[in-house]
């Protein structure tokens, strides 16, 4: 054989060997269930067993001593809220904005209501797979309020699924 065949074969079987070694890259598919977000369901205190839907709610997330707005002004019946991984406690303000109309004005006053909730819970990490990794689930969850200068407008709570694995389902049923 000759000198010529070599230098061509060289970078072919080079490049062979390169693309034969290579890997897709491995992507989490969002299908897969990775660390669980907390699920708030709100109720009406007089009526248990209706969905109730708090006005106007703002959820801002406590971390030292900065403020970051979770949700601003929403109204929903259901949340998802996220716990923190690094730590076994997590601070939220929950704001709910209700008007006060005045007979004498056109446009409503919004008063402004906070408690704090603070989440506290064990946490495990899983492993996924390749592609996600770890995840994290949170074990013994306890909450505690504390009430604004108004007063609480979180009138009681029930831990219906200590235990965070997976988001199928309420983890904590919130009357008002």
């Amino acid at each position: 054989m000759n000198k010529s065949y070599f230098k061509k074969l060289v970078p072919v079987v080079f490049l062979l060997l390169v693309i034969l070694g290579c890997q897709r890259d491995d992507i989490c598919p969002p299908t897969t269930p990775t660390t669980p977000n907390l699920i708030m369901r709100f109720y009406d205190i007089e009526e248990r067993e209706n969905p109730a839907t708090p006005t106007n709610l703002s959820i801002r997330a406590i971390v030292n001593d900065s403020i970051k707005t979770l949700y601003q002004r929403i109204n929903e019946d259901s949340i998802p809220i996220p716990l923190r991984t690094d730590q076994n406690i997590t601070r939220y303000t929950f704001t709910i904005f209700d008007s006060e109309e005045d007979e004498e004005e056109e446009d409503p006053e919004f008063l402004p209501n906070t408690d704090t909730l603070s989440f506290t819970y064990g946490t495990e990490e899983v492993y996924v797979n390749r592609a996600c990794a770890y995840k994290v689930i949170y074990n013994s969850l306890k909450v505690t309020i504390e009430g604004g200068e108004d007063g609480q407008w979180i009138d009681s709570y029930i831990i219906e699924e200590p235990d965070i694995e997976d988001e199928t389902q309420k983890h904590i049923s919130v009357f008002f």
